[in-house]
């Protein structure tokens, strides 16, 4: 069946020992949130293949749906981990607020509503409530169905009435269904890779002045190059919802669209901070791309993308975007405020935000019409891309660092001496380079708003075939 294609068969002894491990995470929970609801979330797969990249997808629309409906429901989210490369196949925990009975009729209607959702086991859990160990029938609902005869599933399981050639047919019905009715799904499954990729291919170049790359942490103490895969890693889930998100989307509405999409953020935010030991390495990252690939995702189902109808939706997206952040912001104490807001109210700059509103014109305007431009290897390329946009865009995070907005001069200073000297391609460039690093060093000072538009470029120059 070829939604089993790339697993590999496994035995007994990975599934028990992943059993055992499911059960020490899920009571560390319950010792960590006594007083939340914990949701175990994982896919029935019969036979030795218990994962591949289809049922890794397949998880992930689960996933989605199930989130979008605990946040309907107005279930606070307190915690979330997603296992998508087990052995035994994806996995996911969550920690939500609510009453116990009502958490299971919800991941109950999930599983019967889904298209998959037969093939989910939504395993919910508290250290205190008495309704723990209500069944589906005690809810009100049936007993799970079974895939090939739509009888009593548990019934089926026992007495073993149909073969695992049948199960695997009934679930190829399911993959089947679902591949008609997202014919073009797969022609935008690889933005999510794209955007993946282009978070490594930042965080790879060098030298870059006071960034993390392979030969120095920068100006960042608390973060090396490992850090960075790790957290590019952990939003791979989360490009795909925002892949999906746009898919998806038939509204006429762009806003609810990126409202959507921020939601997916939010707890992107909390899987980035997990994966990095509460290091900030990428929210920027996860806003801007996370827009990009949603937007670009959008655009490809309706045929419709170039660089201009790209533009244009991001605007559509986000044409309420300051009213919504900026509408508390004088209410706020001083140690609430976020540094864009912080720049905001200082020196009337807008940051990553008006960049956004406007269409990211660093992006289109400046950054990828010169990496079209570029020669040399990828890294030459980024690099002097990098640069560029240093001198010639506004970074609210070098900003913030340097606590003066007359940093920008001097960077536009920087970046003009390092193509005066022939940029990457030359030993004076490299030289030049590894120089300014140390004063980024000595002064703290760091390139993170280039990076991010650097990331940017990268993502839409993959899909146009610029790099």
């Amino acid at each position: 069946m070829d939604f089993l294609t790339g697993g590999q068969e496994i035995g007994l002894n990975a599934v028990l020992e992943t059993r055992e491990w499911r059960q020490n995470y899920q009571e560390s929970l319950e010792m960590q949130f006594p007083n939340e609801i914990i949701i175990g979330v994982k896919l029935n797969i019969p036979g030795p293949i218990k994962t591949s990249t289809y049922l890794k997808k397949m998880f992930l629309d689960g996933w989605k749906e199930l989130l979008e409906q605990l946040q309907t429901a107005r279930h606070e989210l307190f915690f979330l981990r997603l296992f998508l490369d087990k052995q035994t196949g994806p996995e996911g925990m969550l920690v939500v607020t609510g009453k116990i009975n009502q958490v299971k009729q919800l991941t109950i209607l999930f599983e019967s509503n889904f298209l998959f959702g037969r093939l989910f086991d939504a395993d919910v859990m508290s250290q205190n409530d008495n309704e723990y160990q209500l069944s589906r029938t005690q809810l009100g609902f049936e007993s799970r169905k079974c895939l090939v005869c739509e009888r009593n599933a548990k019934l089926c399981a026992k007495e073993q009435r149909h073969t695992l050639d049948e199960i695997y047919q009934a679930i190829q019905k399911l993959v089947d269904e679902d591949r008609q009715k997202n014919d073009s799904t797969e022609k935008n499954e690889n933005l999510a890779e794209t955007a993946v990729t282009a978070l490594l291919y930042e965080v790879v170049t060098n030298p870059k002045p006071g960034l993390v790359d392979p030969a120095s942490n920068g100006a960042h103490k608390d973060m090396d190059v490992y850090t960075f895969i790790e957290s590019a890693q952990s939003l791979r889930a989360y490009f795909y919802l925002a892949q999906e998100i746009g898919f998806e989307f038939a509204g006429n509405s762009l806003p609810e669209m990126f409202n959507k999409l921020r939601r997916a953020g939010t707890e992107a935010e909390l899987e980035m901070f997990h994966a990095t030991n509460g290091v900030n390495t990428h929210k920027g990252a996860i806003f801007s791309l996370g827009i990009f690939v949603c937007a670009t995702a959008y655009l490809k189902k309706n045929k419709m993308y170039t660089q201009a109808t790209l533009v244009a939706t991001i605007k559509a997206m986000l044409i309420n975007l300051l009213k919504d952040d900026f509408k508390e912001i004088y209410k706020k104490p001083k140690n609430k405020l976020s540094a864009g807001e912080l720049q905001f109210l200082k020196y009337k700059t807008l940051g990553i935000r008006g960049e956004a509103i406007a269409g990211y014109p660093a992006v289109f305007g400046l950054a990828l019409p010169f990496l079209k431009n570029t020669r040399g290897s990828i890294n030459n390329r980024l690099l002097d891309t990098l640069m560029y946009i240093a001198g010639h865009a506004s970074d609210s995070n070098l900003i913030k660092r340097a606590q003066n907005v007359t940093i920008l001069d001097e960077m536009k200073s920087w970046s003009a001496s390092f193509f005066e000297m022939g940029g990457s391609q030359t030993a004076a460039g490299i030289q030049f380079l590894n120089e300014l690093d140390k004063v980024f060093k000595s002064r703290n000072l760091s390139l993170g708003g280039s990076a991010d538009l650097l990331i940017l470029t990268t993502f839409v120059g993959r899909i146009e075939g610029i790099i």
